[in-house]
């Protein structure tokens, strides 16, 4: 049996010096290695087939791109072409074609916008921010959890993604609508989208209230679900005025 040890991968980064790699693809082999060496020893595995299907498929399961996990896929195997290992086989997943019921399926952003408004009319400012961070960042619906008072202060989101953490950073002009959002709500601590309970609002609770706005805003429900919002990674934000608490 067999682990990657460090000598290992920095024997492998001189190979990829030594074969006229772009920097930029001897950087990314390098780190995805390392990732990978990293996923083993978490896993307490050996360097084998099985481990190596294994932690793709923890990449797919955490919501990586095809064409990502491809890339990772790429600086495996050469790696295992540098280490000999020709028991190790990895192959590169297909890119299936989007077909027209798909396309037709997208948003647009005029639905967008019209799901917005059409929020801002019902004064359902949450729904709102919702739709803005699902639409405009990176961040997952089951990663709302993280985004924290502490965190808008920051100015990033952390989360952990494959046994990796990474820094989601929001855009200046959300993160105005969000301190202006916890600023009306009164809160000082904790999670942002929460219940009454304190509780993180669920992933149920989110897409119904998302196809009761769908259906409120003439938008077809089909359309209006996280994934749908995040395919077009938003870069316009609308900003609320709030009423005084006072006249509320």
């Amino acid at each position: 049996m067999y682990s990657i040890t460090p000598t290992d991968i920095s024997n492998f980064e001189s190979y990829l010096v030594q074969s006229d790699k772009n920097i930029n693809t001897i950087k990314k082999y390098v780190r995805d290695i390392m990732k990978f060496r990293t996923f083993l020893l978490e896993k307490q595995r050996e360097f084998t087939q099985a481990a190596t299907d294994e932690y793709l498929q923890s990449l797919i399961d955490a919501g990586y791109e095809i064409r990502s996990v491809n890339s990772v896929i790429a600086g495996i195997k050469s790696f295992c072409k540098f280490l000999g290992r020709t028991d190790i086989y990895c192959k590169s997943l297909k890119i299936r074609k989007k077909s027209n019921q798909e396309r037709l399926l997208r948003l647009t952003p005029e639905e967008y916008k019209r799901l917005v408004d059409t929020a801002l009319e019902r004064k359902d400012y949450r729904m709102v921010q919702l739709i803005q961070i699902l639409g405009g960042t990176e961040l997952r619906i089951s990663e709302l959890g993280n985004l924290t008072v502490e965190a808008v202060q920051d100015g990033f989101v952390p989360v952990l993604r494959a046994g990796e953490e990474y820094d989601i950073y929001l855009p200046e002009l959300l993160l105005q609508g969000l301190e202006e959002y916890i600023a009306h709500q009164g809160l000082q601590t904790g999670v942002i989208f929460r219940t009454s309970s304190g509780n993180v609002i669920d992933r149920g609770y989110i897409w119904r209230q998302m196809k009761l706005l769908a259906e409120r805003a003439g938008v077809d429900q089909e359309k209006v679900y996280p994934q749908n919002l995040k395919r077009q990674l938003i870069r316009q934000y609308y900003t609320i005025s709030y009423p005084d608490s006072s006249q509320e």
